[in-house]
């Protein structure tokens, strides 16, 4: 009877294992890369119903628990008061409104989107107002597949500083 050494069955058993990471490491990669799209896609419903003031679309895009972070104000925690929060604009007209992801991580059932967004906005006897800056969005996968916002953190920017008026020399 031959007997294996136990180096080849350590360099076997490494190279299963080895070959098993490798295998879920492309399982998970694909998995990752199925949420990242689905969350940006879960983001352009959001953006389109925000183009178009859907207030009831807007609000539907959180989680009943859901938490929206404005500058200035109280967090607004739960689907019902950002509805309630959202409606409370009559009136309002969205000219512009972009929001582009610049990184999406995921782990697991949560998702966090960083990027930037444009909004060029007007409400009754205002001006119209500009506004752009850098946001931050968790989102939790439901049950049934779907990404919905868990909290959402708006960062506005000031606008950058006017060009200085150029010197006419003679």
């Amino acid at each position: 009877m031959r007997r294996v050494s136990p180096c080849w069955l350590l360099l076997a058993t490494a190279s299963g294992l080895i070959s098993c990471r490798q295998s879920a490491s492309r399982v998970d990669t694909a998995q990752a890369t199925a949420a990242r799209a689905g969350v940006a896609a879960a983001l352009q419903r959001y953006q389109q119903a925000s183009r178009t003031l859907n207030v009831a679309d807007m609000s539907a895009a959180f989680t009943a628990a859901g938490v929206l972070f404005e500058p200035g104000i109280r967090p607004i925690v739960s689907r019902d008061s950002i509805r309630a929060f959202l409606a409370s604009f009559p009136g309002a007209q969205v000219h512009t409104a972009t929001a582009t992801p610049d990184t999406i991580d995921v782990f697991g059932d949560r998702a966090y989107l960083w990027g930037s967004y444009f909004e060029h906005l007007s409400f009754p006897g205002q001006p119209t107002s500009q506004q752009h800056g850098k946001f931050v969005a968790e989102w939790a996968r439901q049950p049934d597949g779907a990404w919905l916002i868990a909290r959402l953190y708006r960062i506005p920017l000031p606008p950058p500083p006017a060009s200085p008026t150029p010197v006419q020399r003679p």
